[in-house]
């Protein structure tokens, strides 16, 4: 696996298909459609709840009936099925979908979803209020291997590539981002996961992970997290030594679909797992 990464065929379709995309890439119209954008509620039949969007800037999540990742939904759905487990975090939570739908699938004791916009970080704060979250927390931060301050370039256009400005730098020309031309920048506070557990979070039963591109950074603060093997991980990789770290530490792979995404599992959990694992493709060189 390299460090590159979309699929071709994506590409392709976005370029020929996707007007929404190609309404980002003209500057004088995404300038005009963002100052009329605004927050709204969407109803979100698969998680029976009312989540908090720009009705532009996130317009795919307007239209519930159009699948978003359908491998990773299917696995996540599958671990919720399986393991019901009681503790989520949710890394680089963005909108937070994935938190919405692991609370609809189980009945978790704690979530706590960890991004580092404060745009996404009101949506957030907001769809746990009127749905009476409770067990909820957000943490604004982004996640690396090392806590303090980190530059960020920000994703104006959809919201969701935003990344560590060292990655943005070294990324592909072909990454999406880079396909947005983004210039935005701004500092966040980072923080590593194994720096959670100290503050006193609870150690997760399943993990969701999204940074773009920055996830071996992450898995790199996680040493004493991964060592005791109890989280079951779903996340995109673009990175090999990502992979490479998670194999050290005893983990079981699979690939979940054409889009990077992957499923880390504990190896005591491989029996429980079968129906999950046995759609997936195995791992077997990194």
């Amino acid at each position: 696996m390299s460090a590159t990464t979309v699929p071709t065929f994506l590409e392709s379709f976005r370029t020929r298909f996707h007007p929404l995309w190609r309404i980002r890439r003209i500057h004088w119209l995404h300038a005009i459609l963002t100052r009329l954008d605004f927050p709204v509620w969407v109803k979100a039949p698969a998680i029976g709840m009312k989540i908090r969007v720009y009705w532009f800037r996130d317009l795919p999540w307007l239209f519930d009936s159009v699948p978003k990742e359908p491998g990773m939904l299917d696995v996540v759905e599958k671990i919720c099925r399986t393991f019901q487990p009681r503790v989520f975090w949710d890394v680089g939570a963005n909108l937070g979908w994935y938190s919405w739908l692991v609370h609809a699938r189980t009945r978790l004791a704690r979530a706590v979803a960890i991004e580092p916009l404060p745009a996404n970080v009101r949506l957030l704060h907001e769809t746990i209020a009127r749905n009476r979250l409770e067990h909820f927390k957000v943490i604004q931060k982004a996640v690396a291997d090392r806590p303090g301050k980190v530059d960020f370039t920000i994703d104006t256009r959809s919201g969701a590539t935003s990344q560590l400005t060292e990655l943005y730098a070294s990324s592909p020309d072909t990454a999406i981002a880079h396909t947005y031309g983004l210039e935005a920048r701004m500092q966040v506070e980072c923080t590593t996961l194994d720096e959670l557990m100290r503050a006193g979070e609870t150690m997760p039963d399943l993990m969701k992970l999204d940074v773009e591109e920055a996830e071996h950074l992450v898995f790199r603060g996680a040493s004493a997290l991964l060592l005791k093997q109890q989280t079951i991980l779903v996340f995109e990789c673009h990175r090999r030594e990502a992979l490479v770290i998670l194999r050290e530490h005893g983990y079981e792979l699979y690939a979940i679909d054409q889009l990077n995404n992957f499923l880390a599992l504990p190896p005591r959990l491989a029996d429980q797992a079968r129906e999950i694992t046995v759609t997936l493709t195995p791992v077997e060189h990194v």
